[in-house]
Formats: C-alpha cells, structure tokens, sequence
C-alpha cells in the first residue's frame, strides 16, 4: 500500500525541463555540424586558392624560361594587358631537364602560353588546350616591367625587347563590381618573375631572331 502511495510519474515541470535540456543538446550538435563544414568548406576553398596560383605561377614562369621576341608568323612573343598575357617561348614545361634535353628544347617549335581572366575564372592554355583554374577570383592583375618602370600592357615586337620581369597579383573571392576594381587592397597572391632573356639597356635595341 505505501509503495504505491509513493510511486508517481514525472511531473509536467520535470518533462519540460527534459524537453528544455534535450532542446540545447541538439541546439549544440547543430552549432558544432555547422563549424565543421565551414571548416571544411575553407580548407577547401584555401586549398582551391593554392592550387590555382601556384599552377598559374609555375605554367607562366616556365613560359618565360624561353620566351622569345619576335614569333615570326605567330607575332609578338611577349605581348598582355593588365588581364591576360601570351608568351611564345620554345619550351612550356619546367625546365628541370639535362643540357641536351634543353638545347634540343630551344630548337623545337613555338608554342604558345596564353593566360586570362574574365568574369572570376583563369583560363590557361597551352598548345591548344584550355583550363579553368579551380579558384574564383575577384580580379587578376598583370604588370610588366621595362626600362620606364612598371606597365600596365605590353608588346615586345614594339618594344623590342623582352620585359625584365612580369608580375601577376590575384585577389580570391567573388568578382567585384566593375566600379569595386581598384579597390581591392593588399593582393592575396602577387608573384614577380624575372625573364632571364630580357635585354639590358645596352641591348634594349637589339632584336633576336625568332627562336632565340
């Protein structure tokens, strides 16, 4: 009799704050399900970023290794806006070969590296064939340097010469308004690279053969 006198059921307080506890456990399980994916959506995202400059940096220094002047038919060998550049070099592949294998290189045919971005994509291509960079940009920006400083285009036919250096800058991210353009800041990858066969200022007139 007394057993089932002191026996009793859970309380409409008691349920409530049950409910209230089980409540904030999910609440905290659906915080934390939502950190891990934006951390693995930045990790991604860092790593597409990576990726996608350091293939754009090696592609166009390894053009440059060789570029040429003048490409004969194909035109000017260095020639680029403040968006794009195209380099005509004998060699596009990293030049990590023997003695042999690269003086057989700078006899071989022309070939093109071209290198653009619109509408936040970079778009590579090599012999041909074209490919869009994993990473979103919201700009790209070319310079090339020449006897008067930093240019924001070039041709080296008109010049004559080959730049002394190019410089490619990336800012990540969703493409900005065309006003937003020159108002990005600090570049989150910027890379200078010198072209070893640029003429100096006692050559600035002289004008190789295509090839060379």
């Amino acid at each position: 009799m007394n057993r089932r006198r002191n026996a009793r059921g859970f309380t409409l307080l008691e349920a409530l704050i049950a409910v209230g506890m089980l409540m904030l456990l999910l609440g905290a399980l659906a915080m934390f399900v939502e950190d891990l994916t934006r951390t693995r959506q930045f990790s991604a995202r860092t790593a597409a970023q990576t990726r996608s400059a350091d293939a754009l940096y090696s592609v166009l220094e390894a053009a440059l290794q060789t570029a040429v002047v003048d490409g004969g038919p194909l035109g000017s060998g260095v020639t680029g806006t403040d968006r794009s550049v195209r380099v005509l070099s004998s060699r596009t592949d990293a030049g990590s070969g023997s003695v042999r294998e690269l003086a057989r290189a700078a006899f071989a045919a022309l070939s093109a590296t071209e290198i653009g971005e619109s509408s936040g994509n970079i778009t590579v291509t090599r012999g041909g064939a074209s490919s869009v960079l994993p990473a979103t940009v919201r700009a790209m920006r070319v310079r090339y340097w020449t006897q008067g400083g930093w240019a924001d285009s070039f041709d080296s036919l008109s010049a004559g010469s080959l730049p002394q250096a190019v410089e490619v800058a990336l800012w990540f991210g969703v493409a900005a308004a065309q006003s937003e353009e020159d108002n990005f800041g600090t570049p989150d990858r910027v890379r200078t690279i010198a072209v070893p066969d640029a003429a100096g200022a006692d050559g600035a007139d002289f004008i190789p053969e295509a090839g060379q």
